[in-house]
């Protein structure tokens, strides 16, 4: 099997090199990015590219001739974003003046800043639209005809620009100008989990934009990015890990972040931090985070008034407290109310708010309740500046699950809405998977609240419940990459959302209709080509990965690659049926934390939707569903017509090559190459799976498959290994197979001959050899000519044979067992030229993680500081390999730097995530000796498994 497309090369190459970017050429690197003429899209929505439509640009340049200066601040921003657009839509360029000298000047302004404004804009409209919300329309004054753009606010008149200038992209008529508009959310949140090391948690596209230390530098990209969120009515961004490093939060990184907070309130975005609840420990050495210490209620107010001496709008704080290993107020006994109040002390003589999520959870057979049976009970609680942040379903972004319960379950208590932009389950930067619709479901719940019609956006646009502050939170996609989301398409994402948090009164089809021809122009096919594949792509991404609403089948700790097995206790699956009992009547009572409208719906059988019914009912495989098909019957079919329509969103695309550019077409074409790929493991996977657990045949097509045993395993290559699975016939007769392992180049694989009975499942040991450098590899299963087979694949992680290593080393503590054949490096292992390795200078630490088995990973040496590992590299050329990780934690980038340059470096590993890293040394003509010298983020544990040093053949 090609090993080209496993999760961890698949993700880890891509984030290495672009974390190499970020680490060695930064500027250049962003350099590169925005001066390309080619389509690389850099630009994203704003291309602003000549109207193609020649009698639509002959009116649109009649239309607009001149922009008449605006003023500074936000709305100079409104200005040049004006100028810039019109000038591109136009083909021609369009001057500033001081006051209009023809028709089809624009005029921007509010009543303060514009006379003309003033004069043509009645007060009580503006006020009553808001200081975000805004008129565009058409004027006379004096003797021209002008087009006003005004709102109450500097904020408005930038986003009227912006709707404007949408209004030529999209090729709508503007003979007639009369709009009128206020967003329905009163925040509208960015919130990035970017981390110091540059890494991004749940990153996709790259490392963070945001290059915390070249601060207080401003990278040009900066306003770029400020101008992408606005153009879709972002007003605050959060620009740090919900997991925070108090870091943030030290003065030194304060003074840093304010030239940065200063480039976006020009845009009208406020900078917000995430906060960690032990920064008075971690920063200044309090001996308790205790919300009711004096002495820490002290910190905080010194540390609010610190930032806003700096950041004079400094939008608040986000928490992520008690949840995940964070630290929180309830290590004290306290509530969660109690450290949001904490906080939102601090910051209220500021105007600050603070947002607290309610993300908390301890188990799978639990995690549906936990967050309501927490917060619900503290309704009324919570300050009046602060926010709980609630996630848009009770489990954790999947691709189907309810609206969460506590929406409309805190009438006197600020809320919000957690949805999250970047794909963390819905395929990431491989898959299409248009979340729009998903959204749009979400917003137009009703939950009852406060009787019929209470839908989620009436509460967390603040109108169902008298609240204080409320909106809607965005979990970001944006990275280095050169496109900002990774995949193209992906971007639709990030526009869809703003626009969604503007308006989600707006369908998800004219907010795919805007985004295709604002990001590749209005040519007729390809507007309706593009956003039907992007209407339709959540569906059939849903189709091949989670029948039902069963949800979270992805395995490890990066989510893409499936696992079902491994998560059973979520879906709940047995030899009898499938689903969670969640009802009140014979389950864990999550359908009665809805309102009683919406509990009667969700817990009975008859009146549960059926895209909903496996996660709140389990049911036998027989079921029947609503479409009369059984549940076990949709799950295969489901699975098969997954595969083929992906396969047709890609077919579709290629038919797009004459409507695309070829650049952005050969990039979103291999994007689909690979999903094409996944959905086959995909419905592999799963459909062997549920076979497995019903034995019952496939009425409409039958296969041959083969499981792997454990989730993933670890080979040497010394010798040949057995590898265990079973061989299922879901055939309705028997069959003699010649089973294989489909291995990759440079290794070798016997063949095993063996009998399976109709609807049985047998085990087959096949011994072999691993061979070729270290490495993960996604492994296979061949049987024979036949081409009906189905493989759950399963990753293989290989190391080198200490018999044709120069140098073979296990990392860890002195107590833990060896690896075959390795030798034993600890931090008490010092340099030492006879035996030709140690560490020079301050030893690190070692940790034994005892609940793993396998002797090379289950222990390794670590540190927070750098620590120096010089090793004798003998004459000629080698290879050196150091595997890194951790069994137990997700890693932070491991750097290995030699004569002070970064020679390799880790991408960010999950729990039980490991990566081999290559280092070509020469030893010259007589050998020599090498410092490695291993580092990570500030505050970040760098972590080394092994060490292999191989001479080079030839």
């Amino acid at each position: 099997m090609n090993a080209k497309w496993t999760r961890r090369r698949l993700l880890g190459t891509s984030a290495a090199v672009a974390a190499g970017t970020y680490l060695l050429d930064q500027q250049a690197a962003w350099a590169a990015l925005t001066t390309s003429a080619d389509e690389d899209g850099h630009e994203l929505w704003l291309r602003y590219r000549q109207v193609d439509e020649p009698r639509l640009l002959a009116s649109y340049r009649r239309a607009f001739t001149q922009v008449v200066k605006a003023g500074d601040g936000v709305l100079a921003s409104a200005q040049a974003e004006l100028v810039r657009g019109l000038s591109g839509l136009l083909g021609r360029s369009i001057g500033v003046v001081d006051a209009p000298t023809r028709s089809g000047a624009v005029v921007l302004g509010t009543p303060e800043s514009s006379p003309i404004v003033r004069s043509h804009c009645p007060a009580a409209e503006l006020e009553k639209l808001g200081p975000e919300g805004y008129v565009v329309r058409r004027a006379r004054v004096g003797k021209v005809d002008v087009v006003l753009v005004a709102s109450a606010g500097e904020r408005g008149v930038l986003y009227g620009a912006f709707h404007l200038l949408r209004l030529l992209q999209t090729q709508r008529g503007v003979e007639k100008l009369n709009v009128a508009e206020r967003p329905a959310n009163p925040l509208r949140l960015a919130n990035h989990w970017d981390n110091l090391d540059g890494s991004v948690e749940r990153g996709y596209s790259g490392t963070s934009i945001f290059h915390w230390y070249d601060l207080p530098e401003i990278k040009p990209h900066y306003v770029e990015y400020a101008r992408a969120m606005a153009s879709v009515g972002i007003n605050a961004t959060v620009v740090n890990n919900v997991n925070a490093n108090a870091e943030f939060l030290s003065s030194e990184m304060i003074e840093k972040l304010a030239p940065l907070a200063d480039t976006l309130r020009a845009w009208g975005i406020k900078l917000q931090l995430s906060a960690n609840f032990a920064s008075p420990m971690v920063l200044d050495g309090l001996e308790t985070a205790d919300p009711f210490d004096p002495a820490v209620r002290t910190w905080w107010r010194d540390k609010a008034t610190e930032i806003y001496t700096h950041i004079p709008d400094f939008g608040g704080f986000l928490v992520k407290a008690n949840s995940e290993g964070q630290p929180g107020p309830v290590d004290y006994g306290r509530t969660h109310a109690d450290g949001a109040n904490l906080l939102a002390e601090a910051l209220e003589p500021h105007g600050g708010i603070v947002i607290w999520r309610a993300f908390v959870w301890h188990g799978p057979e639990t995690w549906a309740d936990e967050a309501f049976e927490t917060f619900q009970p503290l309704d009324g609680e919570f300050a009046a500046n602060a926010l709980v942040q609630i996630k848009n379903g009770p489990i954790d972004f999947q691709v189907r699950e309810p609206a969460h319960p506590l929406f409309g379950a805190l009438p006197r208590t600020n809320s919000m809405m957690e949805l999250q932009v970047t794909q963390e389950y819905t395929g990431q930067s491989t898959h299409l998977c248009y979340a729009v619709p998903l959204w749009k479901e979400v917003y137009d719940f009703d939950t009852h609240g406060a009787g019929p019609g209470t839908t989620v956006a009436s509460v967390v646009g603040g109108t169902a419940f008298d609240y204080g502050h409320s909106g809607v939170a965005g979990v970001m996609n944006f990275g280095s990459s050169t496109n900002w989301t990774g995949h193209h398409l992906a971007a639709a994402n990030t526009h869809g959302f703003g626009r969604l948090a503007w308006n989600p009164q707006l369908s998800a089809e004219q907010i795919a209709d805007e985004w295709v021809r604002s990001t590749f122009g209005s040519h007729r096919s390809l507007v309706t080509v593009l956003t039907g594949m992007l209407l339709h792509s959540r569906e059939i991404y849903e189709s091949y990965n989670s029948p039902l609403g069963a949800g979270f089948v992805q395995g490890g700790g990066d989510h893409l690659d499936p696992c079902v097995r491994c998560n059973e206790p979520w879906h709940q699956s047995d030899a009898s049926g499938v689903g969670f009992d969640r009802t009140v009547a014979t389950g864990t009572g999550t359908t009665g934390h809805y309102f009683p409208a919406v509990t009667s719906v969700f817990e009975s059988l008859d009146t549960c939707p059926d895209e909903l019914l496996l996660f709140f009912h389990h049911v036998p495989y027989t079921h029947r569903l609503r479409s009369g098909k059984t549940v076990i019957q949709h799950i295969y079919d489901s699975h098969f017509s997954g595969l083929e329509n992906a396969s047709r969103l890609r077919s579709l695309w290629q038919g797009l090559r004459r409507q695309v550019d070829p650049r952005r077409h050969r990039e979103v074409l291999a994007r689909f190459d690979r999903q094409v790929d996944h959905a086959r493991q995909w419905r592999d996977t799963l459909v062997t799976y549920w076979f497995e657990k019903s034995r019952i045949l496939d009425r409409r097509r039958s296969w041959v498959q083969a499981q792997f045993g454990p989730m993933w395993t670890v080979l040497h290559e010394s010798s040949p290994a057995p590898m265990e699975l079973t061989v299922g016939n879901a055939t309705s007769g028997a069959l003699s197979l010649a089973v294989a392992v489909d291995v990759p180049e440079g290794w070798t694989s016997a063949t095993v001959d063996v009998d399976v009975p109709s609807r049985e499942l047998v085990p087959v040991s096949v011994p072999v050899q691993p061979g070729g450098p270290p490495g993960y590899f996604l492994v296979g299963v061949r049987m024979g000519a036949r081409k009906d087979v189905l493989v759950d694949p399963i990753e293989v992680l290989t190391t080198p044979a200490a018999s044709r290593c120069v140098l073979a080393l296990d990392a860890g503590t002195a107590a833990s067992p060896l690896h075959d054949g390795y030798r034993r490096l600890t931090p008490s292992d010092a340099w030492n030229a006879e035996v030709g390795y140690g560490w020079v200078g301050t030893a690190p630490e070692s940790r034994d993680r005892t609940g793993n088995t396998d002797a090379l990973l289950r222990d390794f040496v670590n540190d927070n500081a750098a620590s120096t590992l010089r090793i004798a590299v003998p004459a000629g050329a080698h290879d050196a390999y150091l595997l890194v990780g951790d069994a137990d934690v997700r890693s932070f980038a491991t750097y290995v730097r030699v004569d002070g340059k970064v020679v390799a470096e880790s991408p960010f590993l999950f729990r039980n995530d490991f990566a081999w890293l290559h280092v070509p040394l020469d030893g010259g003509a007589s050998g020599r000796s090498v410092d490695l010298e291993l580092s990570s983020a500030p505050n970040e544990h760098w972590h080394l498994v092994a060490l292999a040093l191989i001479a080079q053949k030839g």
